[in-house]
């Protein structure tokens, strides 16, 4: 029966087996705290990688807006967030999922004009989803 609990907890939020996986309030305040100095692409993926649980409602709009103005302001630093995701195809798809609807227009219009015009070829996964966005 905990087994079959485990297994539907999982199918939920990221979890590994035995440990309670839940974003309990002390790792919501941790994780809004981080969010609020990412500062460049190896921050977001160890908050990713940290907080996997936490990624939903108001976290998840402030991730969006910190992966929003990294690509806005920083595409410059693009070749780390490539090498990450090629890593860790889930960082990848957490990227993806944060191109939404949380991005301001200015950032969203600064991330096409930059994917348009310096799309690097391993970067054609991201600039393709930039485009349909």
């Amino acid at each position: 029966m905990s087994a079959i609990l485990l297994l539907i907890a999982c199918v939920t939020a990221p979890c590994s087996a035995g440990q309670d996986r839940s974003c309990t309030p002390a790792d919501v305040k941790k994780a809004q705290r981080e969010i609020s100095r990412l500062q460049d692409w190896n921050a977001v993926y160890d908050s990713f990688k940290h907080f996997p649980r936490c990624d939903r409602g108001r976290l998840a709009e402030e991730y969006s807006y910190a992966v929003s103005r990294l690509l806005a302001h920083d595409w410059a630093d693009l070749a780390i967030l490539l090498s990450l995701a090629a890593n860790d195809q889930s960082f990848k798809a957490f990227v993806l999922q944060h191109l939404d609807e949380n991005i301001p227009e200015e950032e969203a219009q600064l991330i096409v004009r930059n994917s348009r015009q310096h799309c690097p070829a391993e970067g054609e996964w991201l600039c393709k989803a930039i485009a349909d966005y």
